[in-house]
């Protein structure tokens, strides 16, 4: 596709002001990584999902702080989400989707799209998914306490923020189906109880483009063909056994990256021993060449 094309293909938007734009209350397997490919395609480059916090362990102290701050009930200061989302113009996803109520009321400008699904739906897909990675993650936490000085700064950061978030009540942990389906509920009545009624709009995936943009106060998007110009489909992506390929290849990256790291860190210590054993064999020698002359 030429740029030209590219550009046509994206109705990109104009003068956005520092600070978030949009913010998307949304449980991981709402149809996130959709809206996020939705988002881009109207104009808004930079979106944080949660696939945006695993590639930035950096993020890991912000996040830290969102979530002690709010299990102890403390504000949230502005600084920190202007520290952690200033170059974002949109939110979606975990770790962000538990703090959505926090988020509106620090950027009062941006729009709140509701993210639904059908409950059971919901359920069926997020503990065949997300609740299986929450769950081998907690049952890494003694492990990744004991291996720390050999791990990736992003593995360990993964392991600590995600069970700090899970195992505080904060976000989703390893419940069972009525306990998941009542923080669903809880989660959704209380982003609609607090935030402004003015700046939602209850949407699934399924609703397509209209609803969406008309609430964003956008065009939809189009790319001109033979027949003149037609609308783009609306992303439906991230199904079950996308999200475990994805999953799977991050495991495995991670994994090797451990190993180099223990091989490294092995080749260190033998070359120390290794060292400390000439020194003393040298030292021995010495004492006992000095003690025969």
């Amino acid at each position: 596709m030429s740029p030209n094309k590219a550009r046509e293909l994206v109705p990109c938007l104009d003068g956005h002001s520092a600070g978030l734009r949009v913010i998307v209350c949304s449980l991981p397997r709402t149809g996130t990584t959709s809206i996020k490919l939705a988002l881009e395609q109207l104009g808004y480059p930079n979106v944080y999902h949660m696939s945006t916090f695993v590639e930035h362990a950096e993020d890991s102290k912000y996040w830290v702080q969102a979530i002690k701050a709010k299990i102890s009930g403390r504000r949230i200061p502005r600084s920190v989400w202007d520290g952690l989302l200033g170059n974002y113009q949109a939110v979606v996803d975990a770790p962000s989707c538990y703090f959505a109520v926090e988020l509106a009321e620090a950027y009062p400008d941006a729009k709140v799209i509701i993210l639904n699904r059908d409950s059971e739906r919901w359920y069926d897909s997020f503990s065949n998914t997300v609740q299986k990675m929450i769950k081998r993650r907690e049952s890494l936490e003694t492990l990744e306490w004991i291996l720390r000085p050999f791990l990736p700064t992003q593995v360990s950061a993964i392991i600590r923020t995600g069970n700090l978030l899970s195992k505080s009540g904060v976000g989703l942990g390893s419940y069972g189906k009525e306990e998941c389906l009542r923080f669903f509920n809880d989660y959704y009545a209380d982003c609609r109880a607090r935030i402004g009624a003015e700046r939602c709009i209850d949407f699934k995936v399924q609703d397509g483009w209209a609803p969406l943009c008309d609430h964003l106060g956008v065009s939809v998007p189009g790319q001109p063909t033979a027949d003149g110009w037609v609308q783009v489909p609306f992303p439906q992506v991230n199904d079950t056994e996308s999200f475990h390929s994805w999953v799977s290849g991050i495991q495995s990256s991670m994994l090797k990256q451990t190993w180099r790291n223990l091989m490294l860190h092995g080749l260190m210590l033998l070359g120390i021993t290794v060292l400390l054993l000439q020194v003393t064999w040298f030292t021995r020698l010495y004492s006992y060449t000095r003690g025969n002359q």
